[in-house]
């Protein structure tokens, strides 16, 4: 949803113009304690502020600050450009917050991947070193291979040097109690 903030005549002919360009709902708001109410009720995209609106209300900088979550503060002139020029600025400025979101989601993802690739290579690296150990009943030794073969899927799939990581998902395996029976899938 996208809430513009103003006072103008216009604001409904706006709305519609945005509307039309977003294909998102827009609600007209004329007073900061709506523009509070709103923020606090509802998921809003973008919160699309008429700078003559601004000058009227000198606290909605404010407002926007403590109260907008994740919602983008576009700033337009109403008194200057039509309306559809305001669409057209409100459509870049979610385009913008659509590539953000897009490039922290990114960054985000990079970095759990690096620290599941230090995880998984310490599971690879001790299971290794368990497997070595002679002592080990055959029970115990096949759960480790078990273990060490789901953590090397893994790493590869962190590599991305599975044929197709995303239709190659885990699945658990299970390990019976005999020495001598296969691993199930």
């Amino acid at each position: 949803m996208i809430v513009l903030v103003t006072g103008s005549s216009r604001a409904k002919e706006c709305a519609a113009a945005i509307e039309r360009k977003t294909r998102q709902k827009t609600s007209v708001v004329g007073s900061l304690p709506r523009v509070i109410e709103c923020l606090q009720q509802q998921d809003i995209e973008a919160l699309v502020i008429d700078e003559s609106f601004q000058q009227v209300e000198s606290g909605i900088d404010t407002v926007v600050a403590a109260h907008s979550g994740t919602a983008v503060p576009i700033y337009v002139n109403l008194s200057l450009h039509g309306t559809d020029r305001v669409a057209v600025e409100v459509s870049c400025g979610l385009q913008r917050l659509v590539q953000e979101r897009l490039s922290s989601m990114r960054a985000a993802a990079g970095e759990f991947r690096n620290q599941l690739r230090g995880e998984v290579t310490s599971i690879l690296l001790n299971t290794e070193l368990a497997m070595q150990d002679r002592s080990l009943s055959p029970g115990v030794s096949d759960k480790l291979r078990a273990v060490h073969e789901m953590a090397e899927r893994m790493r590869q799939k962190l590599e991305g040097s599975s044929p197709n990581p995303a239709r190659t998902p885990l699945r658990p395996r299970l390990v019976t109690k005999a020495a001598d029976a296969p691993v199930a899938q």
